[in-house]
């Protein structure tokens, strides 16, 4: 049989797995795979079909469809560590959890990032309009929500549950104990390299390889410009030119060309209340589920402060 995965990056998104795998990808034992998220864990029965705004390019054109096409993104490959960075993984745990147990290696490794709820919410939004997807303001976008998945649409839209973290990470806690890692985006942002070299000990890979966390990968904002922003959405939606891209411009040059065009912007204060209230007993739960890891919260400190 094809070699299996052996470690997943499986979520939450926007919450720095993108950022993380990117690290990951510069160890010399560890193998990431392309597409960073080919979303069959999720999906093993045949693939997405959402219908929202963008839903198209979002996932359900990228998703690998099928056990073998799965497996022949780590054909050939001889490092240590063998993995994929899908957030639907965590997403979508019904199906996840027994597809993992199914189709990867034997003692298969996960690390979940997780980040303010409020704030990954946010950037979710952003992230989606920066990719010229609109579907109205972030209050419009959380008040259509639950009709929107009733209708449909993908998990990338569902901005308020997939910040409802404990009760999608309970049932891989319960399920793979010790080899589910937590990481916290603040902790990473605070200490990136001690954070870094947390990850790879629980890879089991040497933590003391010279790689850079610090560099800025992924990052959230509005477009300044609407002509580059659709120019770069272009490419990236050509899979002919991406590579041609791909080859002839490092990942790093790419970032910055992409972030340069990204104007950042904070939630509206009586939003994050809003949304922070209506997330309070998922956060209480997942402070029981981690312990006292959450501290630099604001969402975690709002709630501190009600009591």
């Amino acid at each position: 049989m094809a070699a299996a995965a052996n470690f997943l990056v499986i979520g939450a998104a926007r919450s720095g797995t993108t950022a993380l795998t990117s690290f990951l990808r510069e160890h010399p034992d560890v193998f990431v795979a392309t597409p960073k998220e080919p979303h069959f864990l999720a999906f093993p029965g045949g693939g997405p079909h959402f219908a929202g705004v963008g839903d198209d390019d979002l996932v359900n054109r990228s998703a690998v469809r099928g056990e073998e096409a799965w497996r022949r993104l780590f054909e050939g490959r001889s490092e240590a560590r063998l993995g994929e960075g899908s957030v639907t993984t965590l997403a979508y745990p019904d199906a996840s959890i027994p597809a993992i147990e199914r189709y990867c290696a034997p003692g298969c490794r996960l690390v979940v990032c997780l980040r303010d709820p409020v704030d990954r919410a946010f950037s979710s939004w952003l992230y989606l309009r920066s990719r010229g997807h609109d579907a109205g303001t972030f209050e419009e976008c959380l008040a259509a929500e639950e009709q929107r998945t009733r209708d449909g649409w993908s998990h990338m839209w569902q901005l308020a549950r997939l910040s409802r973290y404990a009760e999608q990470l309970a049932p891989f806690a319960a399920a793979f104990g010790d080899r589910l890692l937590v990481v916290v985006q603040e902790d990473f942002a605070a200490d990136p390299a001690g954070q870094l070299r947390r990850v790879l000990q629980f890879l089991e890979v040497d933590p003391d390889v010279d790689i850079d966390p610090t560099r800025r990968v992924n990052a959230a904002g509005l477009p300044r410009s609407r002509a580059v922003a659709s120019a770069l959405n272009g490419l990236r939606r050509s899979p002919s030119l991406r590579r041609l891209v791909t080859a002839a411009v490092p990942a790093r040059q790419r970032e910055r060309i992409r972030s340069a065009n990204l104007d950042p912007m904070a939630v509206d204060p009586a939003t994050r209340a809003r949304l922070a209230a209506s997330l309070a007993d998922d956060v209480t739960d997942l402070q029981a589920l981690l312990g006292p890891r959450l501290s630099r919260w604001p969402t975690a400190a709002h709630l501190e402060g009600r009591a």
